[in-house]
């Protein structure tokens, strides 16, 4: 399920703009351009997460909405060359937010999925080996190197 919809970004976007930035012509958004670039910041998103939450997440929290709107906007103007600098600084800070929750210092309030995927699993194991048989490496069989 996306995190945001063409709704949210409408909500931004005056709708003559939004159908200028996703078709060559026509007064109405191409729905499937607008899906395209949601897609793509979610996955971009997505990138960041599951460093610490298991994917997907079972509701969207509001904050990851802000995310992909944030970003799925500056894709959508970046696509005619048209970025300004207000989309360009909200992209940044999103990814920025991004970076920080992937190394453990910023969390996403909302999200109930927060062990990692394969956290238990990636766990190294050494033993001493007692009782595993004859040593392979000992002073007296390396003493002729």
């Amino acid at each position: 399920m996306p995190y945001c919809t063409q709704d949210d970004l409408a909500a931004l976007i005056p709708a003559q703009e939004l159908a200028q930035l996703t078709t060559e012509s026509g007064d109405e958004a191409d729905a499937a351009v607008v899906a395209g670039v949601i897609a793509a910041a979610d996955a971009e998103i997505d990138s960041y997460l599951l460093v610490r939450y298991k994917l997907p997440l079972a509701a969207t929290p509001a904050r990851v909405k802000a995310l992909s709107v944030d970003l799925a906007i500056y894709k959508l103007y970046g696509r005619r060359g048209v970025t300004n600098e207000a989309r360009r600084k909200a992209y940044e800070d999103a990814v920025k937010f991004l970076q920080l929750v992937a190394k453990g210092l910023a969390v996403i309030e909302g999200a109930d999925n927060v062990e990692p995927p394969g956290q238990a699993q990636d766990v190294t194991e050494i033993s001493s080996g007692g009782g595993l048989g004859e040593r392979v490496f000992d002073r007296g069989k390396m003493s002729d190197w």
